[in-house]
């Protein structure tokens, strides 16, 4: 970049400066610039507010501005559909709670049947939304790449270093829950629940994980086990990692080098970021952290809550270009 591009950039934008840094960086790693993949990651357990659109639309902004640059840059919206329903939102029929901790995917579609499930309702959603306001991604289904093994490598080399890492996460966020057990939460062959199924041992040979049905606390409610002792198959998606590693699987199996962050999962991000270095051998994605909406008490706005405004809604009143404006002003305050 010569110095009358970097005085231009310096005019610019943070999308621009963003684009510009990640470049740098890139290079300086020595890594292919054919495609620059930049991740943003889209919750399906509850309705999607105007943060969860957020975060889309500024990873979206920074390949806009690698491709301003010359470079060929996509988004991948990655569904995190195979998370288990871990809270009812309000407004929803109550026989969602016979669901409860069972992957989203899994879970019938709550408004009628025009999804094939509650998770593919949710992220429908946001997919509209994202159409609308002219966003061009390229959509990946959770549930899929389990169920294809695009994460298989992944999750074997991490299960394979289960005690370093319990260790690391002690070490980095005082999280004690992982040098006691695998990070991997197999699905109960039984019950179909995630959560309640304790991991107990992984054979790599076979690359199963062992485990028993024993339940689990999920927020303020305890979620009973069934008693079920099995194995699920890493290879077959019958369980899915944890969160604190998820992510460095994720960047690794699809190459991202660039993933924006809320400041409330800066801890999994810091973990996540070393697991893809340490024990993958990826160095991890660039990342930008940012401020979250808040609600009128000055709380988060939470997709399980139900409460929340929507793109759509705001669409409803304003123009695609008044969101746009809104999340590429700035990415903090």
């Amino acid at each position: 970049m010569t110095a009358e591009e970097e005085q231009i950039i310096g005019r610019g934008t943070w999308i621009d400066k963003v684009a510009s840094t990640l470049l740098r960086r890139e290079k300086r790693l020595g890594r292919n610039l054919d495609m620059i993949v930049v991740e943003s990651g889209l919750g399906a357990s509850g309705f999607p507010h105007i943060g969860s659109i957020g975060d889309a639309v500024r990873a979206y902004g920074v390949a806009l501005a690698l491709g301003n640059f010359g470079y060929k840059a996509e988004l991948i919206a990655y569904s995190d559909d195979m998370d288990g329903l871990r809270k009812v939102p309000q407004g929803l029929p109550v026989w969602l709670n016979e669901h409860l901790a069972k992957p989203v995917s899994t879970v019938p579609d709550p408004i009628g049947s025009c999804h094939a499930s509650y998770g593919a309702h949710m992220s429908g959603l946001l997919l509209d939304a994202l159409d609308r306001i002219k966003v061009k991604y390229r959509f990946q289904s959770g549930t899929e790449a389990y169920h294809r093994g695009i994460l298989v490598d992944e999750i074997d080399t991490i299960l394979r270093s289960s005690e370093r890492l319990g260790k690391k996460i002690s070490q980095l966020v005082g999280q004690q829950k992982y040098t006691e057990t695998i990070p991997y939460f197999p699905i109960c062959k039984n019950c179909g629940r995630l959560y309640v199924a304790n991991a107990e041992q992984y054979i790599p040979d076979d690359k199963k994980i062992v485990y028993t049905c024993s339940g689990s606390r999920i927020g303020q409610q305890e979620i009973k086990g069934c008693g079920f002792k099995g194995e699920a198959d890493i290879r077959k998606g019958e369980g899915k990692l944890a969160w604190k590693v998820e992510f460095a699987a994720r960047w690794h199996a699809l190459d991202v080098r660039f993933e924006a962050y809320g400041k409330d999962i800066m801890d999994s991000v810091r973990i996540n970021d070393w697991v893809a270095s340490e024990v993958l051998g990826f160095y991890h994605p660039m990342h930008v952290k940012y401020e979250l909406f808040l609600d009128k008490g000055g709380k988060k706005i939470s997709k399980s809550s139900g409460n929340v405004l929507t793109p759509q809604i705001w669409l409803t009143y304003g123009t695609p270009e008044s969101i746009l404006l809104l999340l590429f002003k700035r990415i903090t305050g």
